[in-house]
């Protein structure tokens, strides 16, 4: 038998004759290239996120060509290689084709989508709606409950992504947290606003960072605003466009321009000139108070408002920290997208 090169870490490899090829396929990639991909991908499946012993777990790690037959690339281009664990690269060459999947995919979609997506939607359409953990469940591939709802996120995102698909092809129920095929969900999540002050929270700084991506700022200022991971903007990007929250219909009260605090300040002037003979009436500021605030944002206002309004701020008020974070997010987004 011809030299059989081990699947895994890189660290070891088998003996002529020692171990047949796994599967009927053969890592073709020699040492170096495949030590470099491992480590561009941090030792961890890039589907499911297993770690390998040099990331401190135990997953057969093994380097996959995405493509034969490259087009503008070698075959062994490290553009064309990705890590999988031993399931995934399993399940990956005995992958379902596009002409199994419930709903028409073009190549653009294709582009976008893994493997693991066209059983996720043969799931749903036998299926209908289900629950995350029962989706990973079903799966053939021993993917995470994190890790179907990411590609969940990618394929009710799609419309987002693809510009020639003008509708998504899986969307989520907003009253009973159900997956399904767009067809098949009641009340959609897509364009909701929820109640509760921290998803509100998340789904804005969401859309704000899908946009800022969107507008050519450099992920790194990103990373380096909101303090979070590289990872981290990519939840963020694909939960966007999924959830194509409608942050424009959204007030963000409390934080107007200088043009506007000048003509607001030239009206309440005129409204206290108006009063002045009246010693029992004293001027109100109505901008930031409750019956000004639109019940759209979920109970949140300004904390600054309220202290420009004369009322007291309330420090332990959880609904305005998330609000203050928001803004200060959304405020060094854009300083950092005027300066790119």
């Amino acid at each position: 038998m011809a030299n059989a090169t081990r699947h895994d870490d890189g660290e070891s490899s088998t003996s002529d004759g020692e171990r047949a090829p796994l599967h009927g396929w053969n890592e073709t990639v020699d040492a170096a290239t495949r030590k470099a991909v491992l480590a561009r991908d941090g030792h961890r499946c890039q589907v499911c996120g297993r770690r390998g012993p040099k990331a401190g777990r135990l997953a057969t790690l093994h380097v996959h060509h995405i493509e034969r037959d490259p087009n503008e690339m070698a075959e062994h281009d490290l553009a064309n290689l990705t890590t999988l664990c031993r399931p995934c690269h399993s399940w990956v060459h005995q992958q379902l084709s596009r002409e199994e999947s419930p709903v028409e995919l073009t190549d653009a979609d294709l582009n976008v989508l893994l493997p693991q997506d066209i059983e996720i939607l043969r799931l749903l359409a036998d299926e209908g709606p289900t629950r995350t953990g029962d989706i990973a469940g079903e799966l053939t591939a021993d993917l995470s409950v994190n890790a179907v709802r990411e590609r969940l996120w990618v394929l009710m995102g799609l419309d987002n992504r693809v510009a020639e698909r003008e509708r998504q092809l899986v969307d989520k129920d907003v009253e009973t947290g159900e997956w399904g095929l767009a067809g098949q969900i009641e009340t959609s999540a897509r364009g909701h606003i929820p109640s509760d002050p921290q998803v509100l929270l998340q789904r804005m700084e969401d859309e704000q960072v899908r946009r800022a991506l969107d507008d050519g700022c450099d992920r790194r200022a990103i990373m380096a605003v909101l303090d979070v991971s590289r990872r981290s903007t990519f939840y963020k990007e694909k939960r966007a466009n999924a959830y194509d929250f409608p942050l424009d219909a959204f007030s963000r009260g409390g934080r107007p321009t200088n043009e506007e605090i000048a003509e607001r300040d030239s009206d309440d002037d005129q409204q206290l000139l108006d009063v002045a003979t009246d010693d029992d009436l004293e001027p109100v500021e109505t901008w930031g108070t409750s019956d000004a605030t639109d019940s759209s944002d979920g109970g949140l206002s300004d904390p600054g408002s309220r202290e420009r309004a004369g009322a007291p701020r309330e420090e332990d008020d959880a609904a305005d920290e998330p609000r203050r974070k928001l803004l200060a997010a959304i405020d060094a987004l854009e300083a950092a997208d005027e300066a790119l």
